[in-house]
């Protein structure tokens, strides 16, 4: 990947639905150019828009850790990549073999997904299932960090500046537009009045409606081969109630952190890393430790492989081969 891609990609990662003419400046290139150079990198499974399911004061999705019977990995892979309500799929070391993100609306759809679907599937030895309780630390804030800190806080300015739209408080999310955005985050009005065969001036009001949804977050990713930050990680950590917010609030903080979150298990508080060495797991684990000292890190656990993230199906080789759209 060219300097000029991640300077591409690290630019729609501030500001996932920026329009070409207003990259164009910052990035030194046309937006016929621009345009081209993100098919390409859509086309060759490099990068891509989509978008973050909302949190609401009633989610209550969580992590299930799954033990697998010996030979049955992949067909318990299959099931579950297939799943919308699964929305990410970790194959990882140690004490379990994957590791899922679950969404859900409430904590009884949770507990049924996971009694109902998970532990029903052939081939699944034991699960552990932590609800969450709170997103600390969501993957929308991890950057390539390719932008300069001026050139960044332009695009952020210029973000804030084009809203036309003031984010609304907590509503329901328009679940057609929802499936369309985790498809393509960057997706046209165009394309959602033809694919939902509305007319234009309709397909502008729904999908301006929604993306003004305060919870709803776009998030430009990449597979973690392309970034250069080819190790990933998940660690268990134990942290005082009373140091939660304190603690979480510092993890956000660290390069490596993509994800945080607030569970309901023996390990309250979950962090996925990625990381440019493996060496750098035990690194990583020693800082946080040492600055934290209030934290007690139970377990990690290496992610060998990710099969699903937020709507992307991948190969055992982490490249991208379908979509699995989420429904709101």
């Amino acid at each position: 990947m060219s300097e000029s891609d991640r300077r591409l990609i690290d630019a729609l990662q501030v500001w996932p639905r920026a329009p070409w003419s207003k990259l164009g400046p910052i990035l030194g290139a046309d937006p016929v150019t621009l345009t081209r150079r993100w098919k390409r990198l859509q086309e060759q499974g490099l990068a891509w828009v989509t978008v973050q399911q909302p949190w609401s004061s009633t989610s209550r999705g969580g992590i299930v850790e799954v033990e697998c019977a010996g030979g049955a990995l992949e067909e318990v892979i299959a099931s579950v990549v297939a799943d919308p309500q699964c929305v990410s799929v970790d194959v990882t070391s140690g004490g379990r073999d994957l590791v899922l993100t679950v969404s859900s609306t409430s904590m009884d759809g949770f507990g049924r997904y996971v009694v109902e679907r998970v532990n029903r599937l052939a081939g699944v030895r034991a699960i552990r299932a932590q609800p969450a309780f709170r997103s600390i630390a969501v993957a929308t804030q991890w950057r390539l960090r390719a932008l300069d800190a001026a050139e960044a806080e332009a695009l952020e300015t210029a973000a804030r500046n084009a809203a036309t739209h003031p984010r609304r408080p907590l509503t329901e999310v328009d679940p057609e537009i929802g499936r369309l955005l985790s498809l393509d985050g960057r997706v046209t009005t165009q394309e959602v009045a033809t694919a939902l065969d509305v007319p234009l001036r309709k397909a502008r009001e729904r999908l301006a409606a929604t993306l003004a949804v305060a919870p709803l977050q776009l998030r430009t990713d990449m597979p973690r081969w392309a970034s250069g930050w080819p190790v990933a990680a998940w660690y268990f950590v134990k942290v005082p109630a009373a140091h939660l917010a304190d603690v979480g609030t510092k993890l956000r903080t660290l390069r490596p952190v993509r994800a945080v979150l607030s569970v309901a298990g023996p390990a309250n508080l979950l962090i996925n890393v990625w990381l440019r060495d493996l060496g750098d797991v035990e690194q990583l684990e020693a800082t946080i430790e040492r600055q934290l000292p209030v934290v007690s890190v139970l377990d990690r656990s290496l992610v060998l492989s990710v099969r699903k993230r937020m709507t992307r199906v991948f190969d055992a080789d982490e490249f991208p081969t379908g979509i699995v759209p989420w429904s709101a």
